[in-house]
């Protein structure tokens, strides 16, 4: 739960980082529009990334309990 935990709060961080910058920066509304795209974009692919990361963390902690688990009944 940690790690998770971590992860969302870099995921805030970011977002809020991302929106100060485009709210303080001064630009058109068409550059602002597509800065805003691919800051979403950047913001979807990290949260996949985080997903795939604590998915795989999650499936290594489980085939190791699982096996230790087997240890011990056989």
């Amino acid at each position: 739960m940690k790690t998770k935990h971590v992860v969302i709060g870099m995921m805030a961080a970011a977002a809020v980082g991302a929106v100060a910058g485009l709210l303080f920066a001064p630009a058109s509304g068409k550059d602002t529009r597509k800065k805003i795209a691919d800051g979403a974009c950047d913001l979807a692919d990290s949260v996949k990334n985080g997903a795939y990361d604590l998915v795989g963390k999650a499936k290594k902690s489980l085939r190791k309990n699982h096996l230790t688990d087997d240890m011990e009944v056989g």
